[in-house]
């Protein structure tokens, strides 16, 4: 299920967003999706949630 997000982002940078995703032959959203599925994160687990029964023996 797809979620709307609002940001707030100064001109120059929507621009730039803009300007990325075209040159990309995308959309801003699918720019953006695509960034942050292909960046290193230290924490594969979302944050605020737990595996059910981790930690227990």
């Amino acid at each position: 299920m797809k979620q709307r997000v609002n940001i707030s982002l100064s001109e120059d940078t929507v621009q730039r967003l803009k300007q990325y995703a075209w040159e990309n032959h995308t959309n801003v959203s699918q720019a953006i999706t695509n960034w942050i599925w292909s960046a290193k994160v230290n924490n594969e687990q979302v944050r605020g949630q737990q595996t059910i029964g981790a930690g227990r023996c």
